[in-house]
């Protein structure tokens, strides 16, 4: 059986917060998220992860739109960002309209992106967070932040 996981990720994967704005954050989500069902919990790493939401399916440039190439162009990216490296590169040059962009940029068909800061939230038992709640956490942690809806 999935859990759904709520995952709040700062708009700059490289970023990560100090321990007292990792702090107020964790405690802004607690209080957003008053009926939680499982755990709150922050994880930092060394590198941006991918964070998928879920229905993950396809990928679109976001200059022209165009839909790209999602299990032959944008795995290959993912390949070619991660290989033997410790810290990946996410710069990419899309093959629609020759942008130079980055993967945490493309347009995912749902909200999806990396970081090496997460803030997780277990079962948050509630639906997506305003854009004010949003503004509210990315003020707590310093630096603006997306939600992303996954199952794990």
């Amino acid at each position: 059986m999935s859990e759904t996981v709520l995952y709040l990720i700062p708009s700059d994967p490289y970023w990560q917060p100090d321990q007292a704005a990792s702090s107020r954050a964790m405690a802004l989500a607690e209080e957003l998220c008053p009926d939680v069902l499982g755990d709150i919990e922050v994880d930092q790493g060394d590198a941006p992860a991918f964070i998928n939401g879920a229905g993950l399916e396809s990928v679109s440039c976001p200059r022209c739109g165009a839909q790209l190439d999602f299990h032959g162009w944008w795995m290959a990216s993912m390949d070619e960002a991660y290989r033997d490296k410790s810290v990946p590169s996410l710069a990419v040059t899309v093959p629609c309209c020759g942008a130079d962009t980055t993967l945490n940029d493309l347009v995912y068909n749902v909200p999806s992106g990396f970081a090496r800061f997460r803030l997780r939230v277990w079962s948050p038992n509630r639906r997506q967070l305003s854009d004010e709640d949003l503004t509210r956490i990315g003020d707590a942690l310093g630096q603006p932040v997306r939600q992303i809806w996954s199952l794990i």
